[in-house]
């Protein structure tokens, strides 16, 4: 089998049904299978899929132990010598993922192949294609992260310039929305990192990669249209800000060593404090600033913790609910 493609559900339906759909309409030449990891959503519809695709394989969570922890089960249920890791809220166009498997194919030092992401009525769907730095971190947390002039011309001009010559071309790591990847390749890897529950898992097993001495590429012939944010957008701007940070905390933990480390660590507790600093007098007259204030709060008792301990901590999603609704 050629594929294994992988979607993982959670509350999103009606966008996993599109999602196959587009799948079936754009492959015609490769054999694939289809496999659905339901992250113990609340809507149970999810359990009708077989009466649209009967094909497709359906594993239901008891809990929801986050995206990567659902990508390593759905992975150990494939068979294809390829996975492919897809959000349900992409819409596959044309032939990418044979344009993907093709050049995958064809070349042996790849790690993961991404196509170029189009967002709906917007057009290209920019990202940080560069590992991150401290002066990119810097920037990210202090809200700079698109504007400053260095972050600016990484963020637009490289994708723009890149995907205009239409030749693939690497980067430091393709979004998890939708990448490639050999099956064993990612079970040598031994998968994601479930100390991350969303976010930056992908770039975090890129890194791995690419410190074997393999190379990430993007195909600007390949597109796929991307509605970002479908299921985390559900619980709100507070559960995605929460978890992009405690993923970048764990990201940096693992990756910055001797003065980049503590630089790092310096610069995470002070965004901390001073959105604490910042939030406090408002949480006294504002509910929303009270939540903000509780879940940066939050993430500073995590980064405050060693780095043991950061490392080796699972995020527990019921526990932490009330903290986001």
């Amino acid at each position: 089998m050629d594929l294994s493609i992988i979607i993982v559900n959670y509350n999103v339906f009606d966008d996993v049904l599109k999602c196959i759909g587009s799948i079936y309409e754009n492959i015609s030449k490769l054999k694939f299978e289809i496999i659905v990891v339901d992250n113990n959503s609340a809507r149970r519809d999810i359990e009708r899929i077989n009466e649209y695709y009967p094909e497709v394989k359906l594993i239901l969570n008891s809990e929801n132990k986050g995206f990567g922890y659902a990508n390593n089960i759905g992975v150990s249920f494939a068979a294809g010598e390829y996975i492919v890791l897809v959000n349900p809220d992409i819409i596959f166009q044309d032939n990418s993922l044979e344009l993907m498997l093709g050049f995958s194919s064809a070349n042996k030092d790849i790690g993961v192949v991404g196509p170029v992401q189009v967002k709906p009525n917007s057009g290209i769907e920019y990202y940080y294609t560069f590992f991150p730095s401290i002066y990119s971190r810097l920037m990210q947390e202090f809200r700079l992260y698109m504007t400053a002039p260095i972050m600016k011309k990484r963020f637009f001009n490289f994708l723009d310039e890149n995907i205009k010559t239409g030749v693939p071309f690497e980067v430091d790591w393709v979004m998890g929305s939708c990448m490639m990847l050999k099956r064993k390749l990612f079970n040598d890897l031994g998968g994601f990192d479930e100390a991350f529950f969303l976010y930056e898992e992908e770039t975090e097993l890129e890194y791995r990669l690419k410190s074997l001495g393999l190379r990430n590429y993007m195909l600007p012939e390949a597109k796929v249209l991307h509605n970002h944010h479908s299921s985390s957008g559900k619980i709100g701007a507070n559960f995605v800000h929460y978890h992009e940070f405690r993923s970048r905390i764990i990201f940096d933990h693992k990756r910055f060593k001797g003065m980049k480390y503590v630089v790092r660590k310096i610069l995470i507790l002070s965004a901390l404090w001073l959105r604490i600093i910042y939030f406090l007098p408002k949480s006294l007259f504002c509910d929303k600033s009270k939540k903000k204030l509780k879940i940066n709060t939050e993430l500073l008792k995590f980064c405050s913790q060693s780095k043991k301990k950061i490392l080796s901590d699972k995020y527990n999603y019921d526990a932490n609910l009330h903290l986001f609704v």
